[in-house]
């Protein structure tokens, strides 16, 4: 499945994301994997992640925020899918 870019998403309830130097760290619960995200705006991204906002509105703003070009932000559009795809993130 991939992400819809007018989706409202969130984190999967058993998953915990902290942020580190080198980007990132998220921890399942259910299964206890844990992942190196070396993406810091990835990670910026999946702590705002709160239904609020679409994944578009989202973007933008992670765009805006970190001058980001469009190769850029395409990679991180990316890893959220495969972390959609390990049932990290969910659509609501």
């Amino acid at each position: 499945m991939t992400l819809r870019d007018e989706a409202r998403c969130t984190l999967a309830p058993q998953v915990s994301v902290r942020a580190e130097r080198f980007g990132g760290l998220v921890y399942r619960y259910d299964d206890r994997a844990l992942l190196f995200l070396r993406s810091r705006p990835l990670v910026e991204l999946l702590l705002g992640l709160d239904g609020t906002k679409t994944l578009k509105e989202a973007l933008e703003e992670l765009a805006a925020e970190r001058d980001l070009g469009a190769r850029e932000l395409r990679a991180v559009k990316d890893a959220l899918g495969k972390l959609e795809e390990r049932g990290i993130v969910r659509e609501l």
